[in-house]
């Protein structure tokens, strides 16, 4: 997980700020999720991220 989302995020053109602000979270949490620091994010969440990197949940938190 560690770099692979923001990788592909950066890959898309997104900006931090705007990309939190798609799948409904802060910029601070999304800084925590991208570095592996953020303790279980929701599968919610998870899936926002997924589908707006067009990934699935297991790439990007699994393997």
């Amino acid at each position: 997980m560690k770099f692979v989302i923001k990788s592909l995020r950066v890959g898309l053109g997104y900006k931090a700020g705007e990309f939190a602000e798609r799948i409904g979270i802060s910029r601070e949490y999304l800084r925590l999720i991208e570095n592996g620091k953020a303790k279980n994010p929701s599968v919610k969440i998870m899936k926002r991220i997924s589908e707006e990197l067009g990934a699935t949940v297991q790439e990007l938190f699994f393997l």
